[in-house]
């Protein structure tokens, strides 16, 4: 009997047959991939006969991390080492956001099939022997996938596909997009994208315009056209309101701080993540330090503290942003932050600004309001028991909806203010193949492709034309250079604007997105990842 036992053992992949059961499944509903060298070694290592107990408990300890990271490894996950380095603000998160997070990756859905799967892997291996099944149906998905023609389609590494000497080479303009792509052609690319932006520069008028104005700057974090989709509050009347729709804007990145420092310098090229924290080439880079030549005084306004990462830090230092953080004495607390700070109402905010306009005697104002009413994590005072996609829809509508009625509240101030909504990025609240819902370690292109609009108000003023809605590919440049042609064209003085005269030939931008050591990037109309800077895979998107 003990023979038998022992024989059993040895041949067989025991408990292990769970690992790789789900590792099939998974894989056959397209979730994660299946790298069949490293798998088998895994399968090989388990199957070796080994008699003696002790080397065969070892073996099964050192079999644990390796099946833990070969199950990453499979995933299309970010790389370790980019989960790890955010460690440290991971530990600035409140436990219940910490705990939060983990369901997202173990439901209880998936803890109960998991017990059924073992439940029933217990009684049917009495009968049959389960680990030929699991190895047969491994050898099955590792032959090539033109001979099952249900088989998912997985991220599709580019740097085997032939190179071609034409799209390789560097021209000093434009990549023909259409020909063979490899990661020669990709680097390339990415090369020839930043040395173009390098050059690109907004010019502003010398001379003040004649009639003062407002300029105020809505940088909202965690909002994109995805997350308003999933949402449900496409038809918001907030996004009837503007005179000028981005319909695709790129953030180029899915991180606050470099998102606002990218707004900040916005009167130069997109720069790369790494030239975001340090000198830019020129000063001219700067828009509020163009807008102040111009004679507009900084305002600066948050709904948050802004110590988490060093977010008013950053603005000074790399955003050359010198005006102090309006005061938020007195303002009533509506949400617990991620990291249990207080968060304040954007229309209280935004409303206290407004107020304090009306009352000085200052000239023109150029003004950033910050809001992370959006942020994943955030809980509001009075729903502290609504957590993920259902508190994400509530705190969206409560924000849409202050916006709107702080538009009405511009309206009926009669002041002259241009109002231009950028927000940070997206939540990325629908999660895909690489990343779990609110995870943005990766610049998708859901999550950078953010609502960005302007609004002009004024008493008397006239819009000729409806509103332009801007189809071409565009960041931040073009916000500048529309900024630049507002106060160009003196439109309070003449009381009248053509919003097709101001969106005329604004200057396009490829959606290229960074944050540290990623890069993703659209190429013939696909997006592709870069993990390491030089290799490149077809971001999966279905």
């Amino acid at each position: 009997m003990n023979t038998r036992s022992s024989q059993h053992t040895l041949n067989g992949l025991g408990w292990w047959n769970i690992y790789f059961i789900i590792k099939i499944g998974l894989f056959l509903q397209g979730i994660i991939d299946f790298h069949p060298i490293e798998n088998f070694a895994l399968v090989a290592f388990l199957l070796i006969p080994i008699r003696h107990k002790i080397l065969n408990v070892i073996r099964q300890f050192l079999a644990v991390p390796f099946g833990l990271w070969l199950m990453h490894y499979d995933s299309f996950l970010p790389p370790l080492d980019r989960l790890w380095s955010q460690m440290g603000q991971l530990l600035q998160f409140n436990l219940s956001y910490l705990i939060e997070l983990a369901s997202r990756f173990v439901s209880l859905e998936t803890l109960l099939g998991l017990f059924v799967l073992v439940f029933a892997y217990y009684f049917l291996n009495q009968i049959f022997r389960i680990s030929v099944f699991v190895v047969i149906t491994l050898i099955a998905i590792s032959l090539p996938s033109d001979l099952f023609s249900s088989q998912p389609n997985t991220v599709a590494n580019v740097s085997q596909q032939p190179e071609s000497a034409e799209t390789a080479q560097i021209s000093d303009h434009q990549v023909d997009e259409t020909g063979p792509v490899n990661d020669a052609v990709l680097n390339n690319a990415k090369e020839l994208f930043f040395r173009n932006e390098a050059q690109r520069r907004v010019s502003f008028p010398t001379t003040s315009p004649s009639t003062d104005f407002d300029l105020l700057f809505l940088s909202i974090c965690s909002v994109a056209w995805d997350d308003i989709e999933i949402a449900g509050l496409e038809s918001h009347p907030l996004f009837k309101e503007f005179d000028v729709m981005f319909d695709n804007f790129s953030a180029a990145t899915s991180y606050s701080g470099p998102a606002v420092i990218r707004l900040l310098r916005a009167s130069c090229g997109q720069e790369s993540h790494p030239e975001l924290f340090k000198a830019p080439a020129s000063k001219q880079c700067f828009l509020f330090d163009n807008l102040a030549k111009l004679g507009f005084q900084e305002n600066l306004l948050l709904n948050h503290d802004g110590k988490f990462d060093d977010f008013l830090g950053l603005l000074k230092e790399d955003g050359d942003l010198k005006a102090p953080l309006m005061s938020q004495a007195g303002l009533t607390q509506y949400q617990s932050a991620f990291d249990g700070s207080p968060i304040y109402r954007d229309k209280d905010v935004l409303n206290r600004w407004l107020d304090k306009r009306e009352k000085s005697q200052d000239g023109p104002t150029v003004a950033l309001y910050n809001t992370i009413s959006l942020h994943d994590g955030n809980r509001i005072i009075k729903a502290s028991g609504k957590v993920g996609l259902v508190s994400y829809k509530l705190r969206l509508k409560n924000l849409l909806d202050d916006l709107y009625d702080f538009f009405q509240e511009l309206k009926a101030s009669n002041r002259n203010i241009v109002v231009m909504l950028v927000p940070e990025h997206g939540a990325g609240m629908r999660g895909d193949k690489m990343q779990i819902a609110g995870m943005r370690e990766i610049p998708s292109a859901t999550i950078v492709h953010t609502p960005v609009g302007m609004k002009i108000f004024g008493q008397g003023m006239t819009r000729l034309g409806s509103t332009a809605h801007i189809s071409a590919p565009s960041s931040y440049l073009a916000v500048s250079t529309l900024v630049s042609r507002i106060i160009e064209e003196d439109i309070y003085a003449t009381k009248t604007f053509n919003t097709a005269e101001l969106v005329k030939d604004l200057p396009t931008t490829k959606m290229v997105a960074q944050n540290s050591g990623t890069t993703v990037m659209e190429y013939n109309k696909k997006p592709y990842v870069s993990l390491d800077g030089t290799t490149w895979s077809e971001y999966p998107t279905k």
